[in-house]
């Protein structure tokens, strides 16, 4: 199995790491940003997937994996600005972005406020909440499952690999592994800015959008987050979008059904190719 090239690049002020399939390649690049408490090696086998036609970038959010410096003002339009200046960093030629809940709705501000680097953007069942006040009962759920993640975080690997087995049986071993190391790598300090992603404006920015976009959906009955009237909200107000439900998914619709969503990916990106 080929090892990829990994290493930093400095971007808005931060050290952000990442790894890399294709450096020095004319491969077209693809970027791949992941979600809340991931790492970029949790992309591991789409990656494997991707990289014989593309260059596939895997990076570390902000606060997670390997990435060094200040979380700062965690926000999503402060991991988009990272992730534009990793294209600009890394001299990217326009390339697609994947993103994962959180790198979904961050693959969303970066193509909604700096067209002119991104080619096209994937958004795999993006955090686009119906905002509204959360009741009592809702933030004290909130604040019991940060306290179980960050519980998780301190059990050993071995322990977090047999959890993840146990609990996602459905999941490949590639998938489970750095999943579980992920656990291990976030900074604490994220999980105070979480509840900032159920009030960000995602509509405002769709209708400021121009590139072509995937969305990916799954069953909200099996925890997917964006339910099929958001959906039909979100390609009415983005003309250039495109919905693809991957039936029996739930949030981490590529872990629960790989092949259908992968089908879904290399459509959309070999109809977008230049």
């Amino acid at each position: 199995m080929t090892e990829w090239a990994n290493g930093y690049v400095e971007a808005n002020g931060i050290k952000i790491f990442y790894h890399r399939t294709g450096a020095g390649s004319n491969k077209p690049p693809i970027l791949l940003l992941h979600g809340f408490t991931d790492n970029g090696l949790c992309w591991s086998p789409v990656a494997r997937d991707l990289e014989e036609t593309y260059d596939v970038i895997m990076t570390d959010a902000r606060g997670h994996g390997r990435t060094e410096g200040p979380i700062g003002q965690f926000s999503i339009n402060l991991l988009g600005d990272d992730a534009a200046a990793v294209i600009r960093g890394l001299g990217l030629d326009k390339p697609f972005l994947f993103g994962h809940s959180m790198g979904a709705v961050t693959a969303e501000a970066v193509v909604a406020k700096y067209p002119d680097l991104v080619r096209a953007a994937i958004l795999e069942d993006p955090p686009f909440f119906i905002p509204k006040d959360s009741t009592p009962e809702e933030l004290q759920k909130l604040q019991a499952n940060d306290h179980q993640n960050l519980a998780f975080q301190k059990l050993p690997l071995e322990e977090r690999i047999a959890t993840g087995r146990t609990h996602n049986p459905n999941w490949s071993e590639e998938e489970i592994i750095p999943w579980a190391a992920s656990k291990g790598e976030y900074s604490p300090d994220i999980m105070q800015h979480r509840a900032a992603f159920r009030v960000f404006p995602w509509r405002d920015l769709l209708s400021q959008i121009s590139r072509p976009i995937l969305l990916i959906t799954g069953d909200t009955a099996r925890g997917a987050l964006v339910a099929p009237e958001v959906a039909r909200e979100v390609a009415a107000l983005c003309k250039s979008c495109e919905v693809a439900n991957i039936s029996g998914a739930g949030h981490c619709i590529h872990r629960d059904r790989y092949n259908e969503t992968m089908q879904a990916v290399w459509d959309f990106l070999r109809n977008h190719q230049a």
